[in-house]
């Protein structure tokens, strides 16, 4: 019983080319009869042809005079002219022609015009038939063409500028004119006194003394000698702190910022602030308030500014020095000492030249040696066999 509900409805359908009736299920859209093979479509249960045109060759076309005399023609006269045009199909192998009425007839040979395939024919551009080219180039048209190997050229002329014959030759490639290159452009042969120089700077190691020329542009590096790491970093101290702190590169101390307690190692040292710490600087040591500094301290450049207490109890070493305000310790510069009508010194001086103007105080030893030096010892490494 279900299987009979399940059975999909069919309707006959009849053929609209050869009257075929053949069966289809009731939702068909479109089909192929059965007998004739053509396609048809099913619109509301009844099959139309289909819309496209019907190809089955090539037909000719067949004026009605042709047609009306070829009916009027005998029979026998009819077979024996196709007899004929099929033996002339077959020894030129070249028949393809078929009109719809000689379908079972078989295919026929194209004619051929004798006339036309004598004749020689000379053609123009397409640019001169449209008129796109002068009269006189329609002219020269008419000319027979020139072979293609009439106007060849020799190898020597093609190679001449290739890349093939200037590397062979050594020479350099061709540089295009001054105009084309932009405003600002610079022969590399003059951009010598353009090229910004590397401005490496020497950095000296805080465990052994060893200095290396270190780039400019590098954020740390390793001595060279003791191999312990060396930071480029800078760093700025706005509080009170007691941790110690190692860079080749420059700290601030800032105003309401110290340290205290610990070691600072550093390029540039700014201090602002209080101090009370071992400080080991191999830049300019700037010194703006009061503060106690621990330890020899080794700098290339001394400052002390006007209203700043600055106590040495081991000493202090510098290329340079100068003093606006109190310094409380031993000095040794290998260079210039220069002191304000503000400077006091409550130590012993040594220097290679002492400036002092009219109101500044030394209570020491004034010694001026001009072989006083100022370099530091280098100290045993892990690894003293790179200097010897």
């Amino acid at each position: 019983m279900f299987r009979k509900l399940q059975k999909g409805k069919k309707i006959e359908l009849t053929c609209p080319h050869c009257g075929h009736r053949q069966s289809e299920p009731s939702r068909v859209i479109s089909s192929f009869c059965g007998n004739c093979g053509e396609h048809f479509r099913v619109r509301k249960g009844i099959a139309i042809p289909n819309a496209a045109l019907r190809v089955s060759g090539i037909a000719e076309v067949i004026p009605p005079e042709k047609s009306k005399a070829k009916s009027n023609t005998p029979k026998r006269k009819q077979n024996r002219r196709k007899k004929a045009e099929k033996k002339v199909a077959a020894e030129n192998e070249e028949s393809w022609l078929m009109s719809a009425d000689g379908a079972e007839e078989g295919p026929r040979p194209l004619p051929r015009n004798e006339e036309s395939s004598g004749r020689d024919e000379t053609g123009i551009s397409a640019g001169a038939f449209f008129g796109l080219v002068d009269e006189d180039e329609v002219e020269s048209a008419e000319s027979p063409p020139v072979g293609l190997g009439e106007k060849a050229q020799a190898k020597e002329a093609l190679a001449e500028g290739s890349m093939a014959a200037l590397i062979e030759n050594q020479t350099a490639a061709p540089v295009e004119d001054k105009g084309k290159m932009p405003p600002n452009y610079v022969p590399p042969e003059k951009r010598k006194g353009l090229v910004e120089p590397s401005h490496d700077f020497s950095v000296r190691c805080f465990r052994c003394y060893h200095q290396q020329p270190v780039s400019k542009f590098a954020k740390s590096t390793q001595c060279e000698r003791c191999s312990v790491y060396i930071s480029l970093a800078n760093y700025e101290v706005k509080a009170n702190k007691q941790h110690t702190l190692r860079t080749r590169g420059d700290i601030i101390i800032r105003r309401k910022g110290g340290l205290k307690n610990c070691e600072l190692a550093c390029h540039n040292l700014t201090v602002n602030g209080t101090i009370d710490a071992f400080v080991d600087c191999s830049g300019d040591a700037v010194f703006r308030k009061t503060g106690k500094v621990r330890g020899h301290l080794y700098c290339r450049k001394l400052i002390v500014e006007k209203n700043a207490a600055i106590e040495f109890p081991d000493g202090v070493k510098s290329e340079r020095a100068d003093i606006f305000g109190r310094v409380a310790g031993d000095i040794i510069c290998s260079g210039t000492l220069r002191l304000a009508k503000t400077a006091l010194v409550d130590g012993n001086v040594t220097a290679f030249d002492i400036q002092m103007k009219e109101g500044a105080e030394i209570t020491g030893e004034q010694v001026i040696d001009p072989d006083v030096s100022t370099e530091l010892p280098v100290k045993m490494g892990f690894n003293p066999s790179v200097i010897g």
